[in-house]
């Protein structure tokens, strides 16, 4: 069982998202500096707010894990399964979200833990790509995403 290329798209996952990541503070960093009375402002630099950002790569990561459970009808087609509703994205519910987004990244790691590099070459259920490119493309997603999350809380 060869799974070499999986091992390090999982160690680039988890850095990006708890820590020592190249390009500097990771998501959970910036999650856990953020003073809460920033987390639902928005400043013009996104009609975005830091909360629906947040929300936006926990849908993505659950999307991952739909397709590794193989549920072909996975999909996020609306703006609320993306972005989040205004209770899910509100102040008041800031500590459960995060909570949670801690919670569906260790899943997501621990459920790719169980499989080889085969993985990566197969086909995710119900899309035209391969799981290679889903998961490098989550990986640079959380980077976009967070910096995202850095510009609007300056």
């Amino acid at each position: 069982m060869n799974n070499k290329e999986l091992e390090r798209i999982i160690d680039n996952l988890d850095t990006v998202f708890r820590g020592d990541a190249w390009h500097g503070p990771s998501v959970m960093e910036i999650i856990n500096s953020l003073p809460l009375d920033k987390v639902n402002l928005n400043n013009g630099f996104s009609k975005r707010t830091i909360t629906q950002h947040v929300y936006h790569i926990l849908s993505w990561k659950k999307f991952v894990l739909e397709k590794l459970n193989d549920n072909i009808h996975f999909s996020l087609p609306s703006e609320e399964e993306n972005w989040g509703t205004e209770t899910e994205t509100s102040e008041a519910n800031w500590k459960n979200l995060v909570a949670e987004l801690k919670s569906v990244h260790n899943q997501l790691v621990e459920k790719l833990e169980t499989f080889d590099d085969e993985l990566l070459e197969k086909r995710v259920p119900g899309e035209y790509y391969d799981y290679y490119k889903l998961l490098t493309g989550i990986i640079q997603h959380d980077t976009y995403h967070l910096g995202m999350i850095w510009i609007l809380w300056e």
